[in-house]
């Protein structure tokens, strides 16, 4: 097995093990302690967010870390911390050491490492392939989690189906060691001065780059923080079972799974510009229709439509960021812009936190389509001289 597949096998088991109670989590939170609903969907809002401060602390140092003491070295690191942050949340009985195990899931920064190994490995006219590719992998975990989580939580127990996670995790980390290989690095160039969060602050395309990614990204975690509200307060008469809400959520992952890899070809060939505004705008209105929608079988379609789109976001904005800054700072760049989504991780469920007094559950949905639909105009509306690295250096 060649490096690529074998990080895109782990990359499946990682987002697996991270999304399994996502999409019910005000409902699994509600199983570990005796609370009404209104605190539950409190603590699923710190739940959600608690990964994203670990991250935004970490992951700079960690693509820092990978450029300059070898990837496949971090990467290991990273599963051995991720592993543990599982078993904690697997073995604690109450929600104080599950949030702790959510904390620590962000600390291993398992994605950052993951998206740095998979884009430095690539050369630069596959590199949108490539990260369609990781995309349709997290996908892929993004999909068994939310059915799997869904009826562990309806017929049994979320532990188990956790600690099987973590013990995946472990073997994927022992295969890795034995078959992975360091890629061949490569030397800094000068022609292009590179100074971290001044060069990206600096200029106006990247700035809007990552302004953008923080408006998706929150718009993403805002809309799972809310999907099962939403469909308890729409459907009250279907009596919306955690294992239907899983696989309500679980459509739009399979969307995305099948779209990535197309719209990845699409950003070799292009722009990645235009199809990240393109996407943006679709997952705006098939978030904001569902404000309108009275059946469930037209909510499925809508997720379908929003997975889709959402499957161009995110490697548009990494693949857009690598064209312009050398490839020797490739991890620190992929640290950077993860911290610019983990900021929105945080901003999207505690914007939900707050607006939770003021809101219905139904008409919590129109911040998550205004975050889309701001994310994808901060983009198209960006009319500044656009060059990748690889322009510059000719």
């Amino acid at each position: 097995m060649n490096n690529l597949t074998l990080l895109l096998v782990c990359q499946a088991v990682t987002t697996l093990g991270l999304m399994v109670f996502v999409p019910i989590m005000p409902l699994y939170i509600a199983t570990l302690e005796q609370m009404d609903a209104a605190g539950a969907a409190h603590w699923s809002s710190l739940a959600l967010a608690a990964p994203a401060v670990g991250t935004l602390c970490f992951a700079p140092y960690v693509g820092t870390c990978c450029d300059r003491f070898g990837y496949k070295r971090m990467l290991l690191a990273s599963l051995a911390v991720f592993t543990a942050s599982m078993l904690l949340m697997a073995l604690s009985p109450g929600v104080h050491g599950f949030m702790l195990g959510r904390l620590l899931q962000g600390i291993s920064t398992i994605g950052v490492v993951l998206t740095a190994f998979i884009g430095y490995v690539s050369d630069e006219t596959s590199r949108g392939r490539s990260l369609g590719l990781q995309e349709s992998a997290i996908a892929c975990g993004a999909l068994a989690g939310p059915l799997l989580g869904g009826m562990m939580l309806d017929y049994w127990s979320l532990k188990p189906l956790l600690l099987t996670s973590a013990v995946f995790t472990g073997v994927a980390g022992g295969l890795l060691w034995t078959q992975l290989s360091e890629p061949r690095k490569v030397a800094g160039i000068s022609a292009l001065p590179f100074s971290g969060l001044r060069t990206v602050l600096g200029d106006s395309n990247l700035r809007n780059w990552m302004l953008a990614a923080c408006f998706i990204q929150a718009a993403a975690f805002a809309f799972v923080n809310v999907f099962a509200l939403y469909l308890t307060a729409r459907f009250p008469a279907a009596e919306a079972m955690a294992s239907k809400i899983g696989f309500l959520h679980a459509l739009g992952w399979l969307a995305t799974m099948l779209a990535a890899p197309l719209w990845g070809r699409l950003n070799d060939r292009g722009e990645p510009r235009r199809y990240f505004a393109f996407a943006a705008m679709g997952c705006a209105l098939s978030s904001g229709l569902l404000i309108l929608i009275d059946q469930i079988w037209i909510v499925a379609l809508l997720r379908i439509t929003q997975g889709a789109c959402y499957a161009a976001l995110m490697q548009s904005v990494l693949l857009a960021c690598s064209r312009q800054l050398p490839i020797s700072a490739y991890g620190y760049v992929t640290g950077l812009s993860r911290s610019f989504m983990v900021v929105g991780q945080l901003v999207g469920p505690l914007l939900i936190l707050f607006l939770l007094p003021f809101l219905s559950p139904i008409d919590l949905i129109w911040p998550v389509a205004v975050l889309f639909f701001a994310g994808g105009l901060l983009v198209f509306s960006d009319r500044t001289a656009r060059f990748s690295f690889a322009e510059l250096k000719k």
